[in-house]
């Protein structure tokens, strides 16, 4: 792993609540279970329930195996039993608008607090597609509905105590993107690299855009380089196999995520991009205010019917 790549030990109060999007698989996988064997209360949102339940499971069992491998080790009066993780799953189709109000809604109902967003689930496509929505998958599925999701609960997240934190799942890649408005729903051109890099980049734009804008600022904001990392998406197209050589596995790649969702020294610390499980910055491109504002209006007016009503409460528009 490297000794770079780590996150401290931590003990999570079983009331902690971690939302993982895409929880089920890749980094997300690692993610959800390294806070749920830590103590925290993980929920996995994801788009196919089985998978979830089955992720779920397999968590239970790796950790499992692995605390017994542990207590090998340990003279016989000082083994102790494995605890039951603490993950449980929620449905979300970030492809569609009224499939992630769903999920929102589901999660408001429950009257729980949350701790902790991390905005995880990507997709990277092979071709143009567009959502019901009318718009491209990549564009919403990564941004777009990863940024309702932060407007509807950040003031739950503002409410739930003095550390709470929304952690966004970016790429290097993003330097290789670009804000056209003039073809920002790919009407003109459509690449798959720059469709990916560009959502990217956007999330790294948006985070810079609530650092400035949201009312309170006890809730951070940052964002995550995990590496290139071997995954399914990675590895069945030609912008992952480029990098193969580079490529880490999803423990590694979940690393940095983690720290940057639960290191108590990076409590406060808002409105910056993590890669190699450290702050570094990021190029002045997503920096720049009139492009922030320029995204940001334009999110708005896509998102305009499912916005919370009171938004202007915690967030300067």
């Amino acid at each position: 792993m490297g000794s770079n790549l780590s996150f401290p030990e931590v003990e999570i109060p079983p009331d902690r609540t971690y939302i993982v999007t895409g929880g089920n698989s890749g980094i997300g996988y690692y993610t959800a279970k390294e806070i749920a064997r830590m103590g925290g209360h993980v929920i996995i949102a994801c788009r196919n329930m089985s998978k979830a339940e089955t992720a779920i499971q397999q968590m239970q069992e790796e950790y499992e195996k692995e605390f017994k491998e542990k207590q090998a080790k340990l003279q016989e009066t000082e083994r102790t039993e494995p605890k039951k993780l603490n993950v449980e799953k929620m449905e979300l189709d970030l492809a569609s608008f009224e499939k992630t109000m769903k999920f929102i809604e589901e999660f408001k109902a429950r009257n729980c607090p949350l701790h902790c967003l991390i905005c995880n689930a990507g997709i990277l496509v092979k071709s143009k597609e567009m959502t019901e929505d009318g718009y491209e998958m990549s564009l919403q599925a990564n941004y777009l509905s990863h940024l309702l999701i932060i407007l509807h609960f950040l003031p739950i997240l503002q409410k739930s105590g003095d550390d709470c934190r929304i952690v966004q799942t970016s790429s290097l890649s993003y330097r290789f993107g670009k804000l056209d408005m003039n073809n920002i729903n790919y009407e003109q051109s459509f690449g798959t690299t720059s469709a990916y890099s560009n959502s990217k980049l956007y999330q790294i734009i948006s985070m810079y855009w609530l650092t400035r804008h949201v009312k309170d600022k006890s809730v951070t904001t940052t964002s995550v380089h995990p590496g290139f990392v071997k995954t399914q998406m990675t590895q069945t197209n030609t912008f992952g196999r480029v990098f193969s050589a580079f490529t880490r596995n999803g423990y590694a790649g979940a690393t940095t995520t983690i720290k940057a969702a639960i290191d108590p020294s990076y409590k406060g610390e808002t409105g910056v991009y993590f890669s190699n499980c450290k702050i570094e910055p990021t190029t002045s491109y997503p920096k720049n205010v009139e492009r922030q504002d320029e995204l940001m209006t334009y999110s708005f007016q896509v998102l305009d019917k499912y916005l919370p009503h009171d938004i202007k409460q915690y967030i300067d528009m």
